[in-house]
């Protein structure tokens, strides 16, 4: 299924490769590519911004003028090496999450930059025995290996906890460092929270199995609130710790008011409710 910009942290790992920083300063305006013209989710542009800003709110113009800095097939070759396997295409829509993937690709992605920059092979079985118990076959490796360096890991893991602290995906927001990043795609057909803390990384879609468009569900919606109530209990009983590369919880950026990816009435509903058991 379409991402939509849960694909993004692959983008701006491919921009932070090519030489851009969180701090780099683009444009949030509209742009052209090929006669496409993408517009950001709420319709709206903020003139310049940096990367951090741009990633924390979702601006789709910025996700696009990162992709086309780092070129097309240099983000494919980012999400082949963070395990991504799926069809993708090196046109200017791969910025937006327009190729397809599956949740256990995209969350073995961002397991990446959860566990310090080392690739991982998502798998579900373990051991399998016969009747007479013995073992017929077992799980053997984990990955591949460190498939990012050191400091674009740390860059992305500050980048993405403030798209929980200060972003579209604050109803994710637990008693601990995390980080992460909302997706919805066309027509609301899909919504995506994936993210992780320094213990487990995990990754929420909902959709229709026919594509139908949902009730207005955006990523920062139900899925960011499922997400965050799973990994609280989760981590009942564990000690919190910093996200790999950052010296401790991530601090919130001065601005207020950064818009939430679809403030829609499905989300305004979601604030009103009560008891999040």
């Amino acid at each position: 299924r379409q991402p939509g910009s849960a694909f993004k942290p692959l983008v701006y790992l491919a921009g932070l490769e090519a030489g851009l920083s969180p701090q780099s300063i683009l444009a949030d305006a509209p742009v052209t590519i090929d006669g496409w013209s993408p517009k950001n989710f709420d319709g709206k542009y903020a003139g310049n911004m940096t990367l951090a800003d741009a990633l924390a709110r979702s601006v789709n113009t910025i996700a696009v003028r990162v992709a086309t800095r780092a070129g097309y097939a240099n983000v494919i070759d980012v999400a082949r090496r963070l395990g991504v396997t799926s069809d993708l295409e090196p046109t200017p829509s791969i910025a937006l999450g327009a190729g397809g993937t599956t949740l256990t690709e995209l969350t073995g992605a961002y397991a990446v930059f959860a566990n310090g920059g080392n690739g991982v092979w998502p798998f579900g079985i373990e051991e399998i025995r016969d009747t007479a118990n013995t073992v017929v076959y077992r799980r053997r490796g984990s990955g591949p290996g460190r498939v990012v360096g050191a400091k674009s890991v740390a860059a992305m893991n500050r980048m993405l906890a403030r798209v929980i602290t200060d972003g579209t995906g604050r109803k994710a927001l637990i008693d601990r460092p995390a980080a992460g990043k909302t997706g919805t795609s066309q027509n609301h057909r899909d919504a995506w929270f994936v993210g992780f803390t320094a213990d487990l990384v995990a990754g929420v879609w909902m959709g229709n199995d026919d594509e139908r468009a949902m009730r207005k569900v955006t990523g920062g919606g139900l899925p960011a609130k499922t997400w965050g109530a799973y990994m609280s209990a989760a981590h009942k009983g564990v000690a919190a710790k910093p996200l790999p590369g950052t010296a401790g919880p991530p601090r919130r950026a001065p601005q207020e008011g950064a818009p939430q990816e679809g403030d829609s009435f499905w989300n305004r509903f979601l604030l009103s409710l009560k008891g999040d058991g």
